[in-house]
């Protein structure tokens, strides 16, 4: 991949850690909000705590987001950046540009999800280990 390009994608995911952070802050925020009303009955209760439930979802999906940017602006330093961990191949460019955290090609992307049976573009690489197991497994292959 050429250095501009990769320059390009670099910038983009520190724009995209920045606004992340900054959601992850609001979501913060409103569950303080929340923490902080003085609830009367059960039903302000019940909907203060689907509404708690919703937040932390949101919240844990950006924080996945967060880490799988944060991998990629290590793989940029490294010098890694672009390469499937899988099969060691590149990473098609149009793949990235849709997906610049992503660390797998699409043909292994689609082996590990069909193998662990998830989406694995919105995992963080250190979440789970079988990632160097599944990709070892892609290798052998």
């Amino acid at each position: 991949m050429e250095q501009e390009n990769v320059e390009r994608l670099r910038q983009k995911l520190e724009f995209q850690r920045h606004e992340t952070r900054q959601f992850l802050r609001r979501l913060d925020q409103e569950v303080q909000s929340l923490d902080a009303e003085d609830t009367q009955d059960s039903a302000d209760r019940c909907v203060i705590s689907v509404s708690k439930e919703s937040l932390f979802e949101r919240s844990s999906q950006r924080r996945t987001v967060l880490g799988l940017i944060e991998a990629a602006l290590k793989r940029i330093a490294d010098g890694s950046f672009g390469i499937c961990v899988g099969c060691g191949d590149e990473i098609q460019d149009q793949r990235l540009q849709a997906l610049p955290w992503t660390q797998f090609c699409l043909r292994c992307q689609g082996e590990l999800e069909g193998k662990i049976g998830t989406s694995l573009s919105t995992k963080t690489p250190d979440s789970s280990k079988c990632y160097g197991e599944a990709c070892g497994m892609l290798k052998t292959q």
